[in-house]
């Protein structure tokens, strides 16, 4: 059994070693998903992430419309972990991951988060960085407020370990579309 440090470099070892033109493609098929479904949902303020290393990519759909307002997470402290959200402007913060200069949103004021992951099960629940920043920020949001776990295919569907204070998403998409999922009871 690996550990979950050995099983989060696996994952990421594997979504590196993907062909850039592939990760290209799937994010242009991603990001086509989520123009649908917010045209669908009149969903016009959205958090999200630039992509940092091998992740997928929603620049395309955040130039495509730069008319809906995007939210990206600030790291504001690692201890305990929490993320503040602003609009672009965007610069180099924390790790090197693009953040926004001005953020004052503790809690995003979106109608649909986009939540990065190495790995997703089929239940929402995923496999983060491990520092627990989307874990602290899940556990603070208002139900009406879509969740979605985002990733390339071969990311979903994985065995992830559950801790207690693992939230689940609500929803994941990868290239493949959106997969709305059943709340556990």
């Amino acid at each position: 059994m690996e550990t979950k440090a050995e099983f989060r470099a696996h994952l990421k070892a594997r979504r590196d070693g993907l062909p850039q033109e592939f990760r290209d493609a799937w994010s242009q098929s991603i990001c086509q998903h989520l123009e649908r479904l917010c045209r669908d949902r009149r969903f016009t303020r959205i958090g999200a992430f630039w992509p940092f290393g091998s992740e997928l990519d929603l620049r395309p759909a955040a130039a495509t419309h730069p008319d809906w307002l995007w939210f990206f997470p600030r790291v504001a402290s690692t201890q305990p972990p929490r993320l503040v959200w602003g609009t672009e402007p965007l610069e180099k913060g924390h790790w090197g991951l693009m953040e926004p200069v001005f953020a004052q949103h503790f809690i995003p004021p979106v109608q649909l988060l986009l939540v990065p992951g190495l790995a997703f099960d089929d239940d929402g629940h995923r496999m983060g960085y491990g520092r627990g920043f989307y874990d602290a920020l899940l556990a603070k949001l208002p139900e009406e407020l879509l969740t979605m776990g985002v990733g390339f295919e071969f990311q979903m569907h994985l065995p992830v370990p559950v801790e207690p204070h693992d939230w689940p998403v609500q929803a994941l998409l990868s290239e493949r579309g959106l997969r709305l999922l059943e709340p556990k009871a």
